[in-house]
């Protein structure tokens, strides 16, 4: 029953083997007891002043009218919208979805509504295409697995990992930081002529000692007057001789 539409729209606008997917989650959004099944989604479409259009896909046939991009991102463009969710957790681009969509929901609508009147209960196969879009629905986006279902295998080891890399680095700086205490340890033989400095002065003293001898040799050449002393006796002699 809705084999071509998939085909259709796998087509038209690149969405490959996404495109039952596609329409399993539009099935799911549209048919949603929570926000008042098909009944409540066309309200939106009403609400948003597309009563006529959404009047024209009832039963189905030659007169629906087509809706645009624009149209479907003022009803289901918000954020966390029906635009936003297929896109994201299929990973397809997001003007290939609007246009799929805008193709999708004219026949859709008109397959739901046989005869222009609301349906009480949805068909066996419709039920079970819209179960399967619940799920996907409600399962991760890609980004989400990445986060977290990689997350859980990867990202729950990286504290760890950081904590064994804080633990190198320290290792590493601590060691750096004795290499660098090592050099002021070693100055330390070389400050000891420093201290030994001010022996010099000292030995002076030792080398003046050699010094005292000869100045104890001065002290016969002091004395060297005293010597001239007995010639005092003979030049009273001479005198002594004169007077005589």
């Amino acid at each position: 029953m809705y084999e071509v539409l998939i085909r259709e729209a796998a087509v038209r606008f690149g969405l490959g083997d996404k495109a039952l997917p596609v329409l399993q989650m539009l099935l799911a959004y549209m048919t949603a007891k929570d926000s008042g099944g098909l009944v409540g989604f066309l309200e939106k479409f009403k609400a948003a002043g597309l009563g006529p259009v959404i009047q024209s896909w009832l039963g189905g046939g030659p007169s629906a009218q087509p809706i645009g991009n624009s149209q479907l991102e003022t009803v289901l463009g918000s954020s966390g919208g029906l635009l936003s969710l297929i896109s994201g957790k299929l990973e397809l681009g997001r003007d290939n979805v609007t246009s799929a969509l805008g193709y999708l929901l004219p026949a859709l609508v008109g397959k739901l509504t046989p005869g222009g009147s609301m349906p009480s209960s949805l068909p066996p196969e419709v039920q079970s295409l819209a179960e399967a879009g619940q799920q996907l629905l409600a399962a991760p986006a890609p980004a989400e697995l990445t986060s977290g279902g990689i997350g859980g295998g990867l990202l729950s080891w990286l504290p760890w990992v950081v904590v064994v890399l804080a633990a190198l680095f320290g290792l590493s700086y601590c060691g750096k930081d004795k290499g660098s205490a090592t050099p002021p340890a070693a100055s330390a033989p070389a400050s000891a002529p420093a201290e030994a400095a001010p022996a010099a002065p000292a030995a002076a003293p030792a080398a003046s000692e050699p010094a005292s001898p000869a100045s104890e040799g001065a002290v016969p050449a002091a004395a060297a007057p005293a010597a001239s002393e007995p010639e005092t006796p003979a030049s009273a002699v001479v005198s002594g001789d004169t007077r005589a």
